[in-house]
């Protein structure tokens, strides 16, 4: 809009410019000009496009247009300024909410990223201790085997009695009692050491689930903080709504 009645207004300067440059040409004109001479049947040509009154509304059309134009343009301008403020504001508030929601993220990520990493330092704790228990069940099993193996050999020693020395008297029926009691003890530890083995391979599984978790929480961690970095500066109301 402006720029139609910028050109309307270019146009008629021109064409004023020019028709007063004809006019002081014209009034500077005497009987001595050199440029003076014979146009016949002049008078008589009307080639008039328009009579005072028309001229002058002509005119007046024009600047009422610009004016027009002008107080529509600064109305437009205040509305879009409004607009880009508000929108501006808009964007502030979504800038600060979705800052606001990564530190809450950020510390939720390295809240449970620490919790893992107790879980992980307990379950090594507990990986060692099995370990050492299970070394001990080893070494006590090692031992009462060869406890059998005495009270077993001791027994297998006495059948080779002759006749009627062949009794079952107080220390066959210890020694019978003691290989029972030894074997049962035994059953007892492999038992034991096999539940000691179930435990430390749950152990270690938990504690791969736990590092896998842990990496990548940390990669989680790492990103979000990357992208905060990466919002730490903002643009200025003025550089949103386009002033700067």
């Amino acid at each position: 809009i402006n720029r139609d009645a910028q050109h309307a207004l270019e146009r008629d300067l021109s064409d004023k410019r020019s028709a007063h440059f004809i006019d002081e040409k014209c009034f500077n004109l005497r009987n001595t000009s050199e440029s003076i001479n014979f146009y016949h049947g002049v008078e008589k040509a009307d080639v008039s496009v328009s009579v005072p009154g028309t001229w002058a509304k002509f005119s007046e059309d024009n600047i009422r247009c610009s004016q027009h134009a002008r107080a529509n343009s600064v109305k437009l301008r205040e509305h879009a300024e409004a607009e880009l403020e508000s929108i501006s504001q808009e964007m502030w508030n979504f800038f600060v909410s979705t800052n606001l929601a990564f530190n809450n993220r950020i510390a939720e990520v390295a809240d449970a990223k620490n919790k893992l990493q107790v879980q992980l330092d307990k379950t090594l704790q507990e990986i060692l201790q099995t370990e050492d228990t299970i070394m001990l069940l080893e070494r006590s099993i090692k031992a009462k085997e060869y406890s059998v193996k005495v009270a077993q050999t001791r027994l297998e020693e006495r059948t080779r009695r002759p006749n009627v020395e062949l009794c079952r008297d107080s220390p066959q029926v210890q020694l019978i009692t003691e290989v029972f009691t030894l074997e049962n003890t035994l059953r007892t530890l492999k038992q034991r050491l096999q539940e000691a083995h179930d435990t430390l391979q749950m152990l270690v599984n938990n504690k791969s689930k736990l590092e896998e978790d842990i990496s990548v929480k940390t990669k989680s961690f790492f990103i979000d903080k990357k992208c905060m970095d990466m919002r730490n500066v903002f643009p200025s109301t003025p550089r949103l709504i386009g002033y700067t």
